[in-house]
């Protein structure tokens, strides 16, 4: 059988670690046969390609997926400049004093199901947590926090970027108007910081505000799911690991960075190619989409020993799921919070969990995540 890789392809993400170990060893960049992208899949080319804005370049390649440029559509120092803005909102004492509102709402969404016995802990939990934090952080009315986690989860489950526009054009007409608001009766939120912001003496334009709206909500909320419900999957597929995580919480911490590694939350992001690039005996033409494969990149053996096994033990600090170099997440510390903390409280209060049916994963060309984790415990 000829060999394909498309994330797209609806049985994927099921093959995933099979399609990225014949990338990384038969087609360390990948040229797409209907020339749309190439891809790069070993670690040392991911990370090199990261480091390398200069020649790999983010500007306009996720305007297709959010409809307008965003601060991951542009390089320095035009880059550095939008982040220094929103880094505000994610300096390590802000992050530290969302521990104890992040705990008590993990605690509250458990109360809604521990005495049921069995739960969609997706729907019910991974992805709740993550939109209600994001959304007080933003400054989102209580009454919108499921209204734009509707539009997030579509745009998420989009296979063609093209279609991904239309949520997002939702999503910055409620930011159109948020921003409003706020101009009228300013608040302690991101929105009024976004608002109230300057770039050499400049304000941000109207643009740049919806955009900043929106791109903290599909990071806040997407890739954040996605990492707290992927764990509980490996958790229900590694009774052992559940059980040491049980009797020793501390381990969480660096179970967080190999569930990162190990089932990356998101697949890969697009990069373009500023002049032309001659990599392993393949030609990547001037202006060529390439994809940064951070989900293959995680599960190369030349960095990874074993890299097959989920470990939770293991030193997984090199993975490059949240990014690299000036695109690294800004939201990581956050998103590495709120999984620790969802993982303990309901491994306190359900140390014993199965999964009761098989579950699917969603399709999507650029997210790895799961359409429902049903599971059965004691009540």
């Amino acid at each position: 059988m000829t060999f394909t890789f498309d994330p797209s392809d609806p049985t994927f993400a099921d093959r995933s670690h099979e399609i990225y170990r014949r990338l990384r060893d038969e087609f360390p960049v990948w040229v797409d046969p209907k020339g749309r992208f190439h891809a790069l899949s070993r670690h040392a080319d991911v990370l090199e390609a990261t480091r390398d804005w200069r020649t790999f370049s983010s500007t306009g390649k996720l305007e297709a997926v959010y409809g307008k440029p965003t601060m991951n559509s542009f390089d320095p120092p035009r880059h550095a400049q939008l982040r220094a803005l929103i880094s505000r909102g994610f300096t390590p004492r802000r992050v530290s004093d969302l521990e104890s509102q992040i705990r008590t709402i993990a605690r509250e969404l458990l109360d809604g199901f521990v005495a049921e016995g069995r739960a969609d802990v997706v729907s019910q939990y991974s992805m709740l947590l993550p939109s209600i934090v994001m959304g007080r952080l933003i400054g989102l009315p209580e009454e919108l926090v499921p209204v734009c986690r509707a539009l997030t989860d579509e745009h998420m489950t989009q296979t063609d970027p093209s279609q991904a526009v239309g949520p997002t054009s939702r999503a910055y007409a409620i930011f159109a108007e948020l921003y409003e608001e706020r101009r009228r009766e300013p608040k302690d939120d991101l929105l009024t910081a976004l608002l109230e912001a300057e770039i050499d003496g400049e304000r941000l334009s109207e643009d740049d505000l919806q955009a900043f709206g929106w791109l903290l909500l599909v990071g806040g909320n997407d890739t954040t799911t996605n990492l707290i419900g992927n764990g509980l999957e490996l958790f229900a597929r590694h009774p052992d690991t559940r059980r040491a995580l049980v009797a020793d919480p501390s381990l969480l911490g660096n179970t967080v960075e190999e569930v990162l590694r190990y089932a990356s939350p998101t697949f890969s992001l697009p990069r373009t190619a500023t002049r032309d690039v001659e990599l392993h005996d393949c030609l990547i033409p001037t202006g060529a989409r390439v994809h940064l494969l951070w989900s293959a990149a995680n599960l190369d053996e030349r960095v990874f020993p074993d890299p097959e096994r989920f470990d939770i033990h293991r030193d997984a600090s090199g993975h490059l799921a949240l990014g690299h170099g000036v695109h690294y997440c800004l939201g990581a510390s956050l998103a590495k919070l709120e999984a620790r903390i969802a993982w303990e409280e309901l491994l306190a209060r359900i140390p014993d969990y199965a999964l009761v049916e098989e579950p699917r994963h969603f399709v999507s060309g650029i997210f790895y995540g799961w359409e429902a984790l049903r599971i059965g415990f004691q009540a």
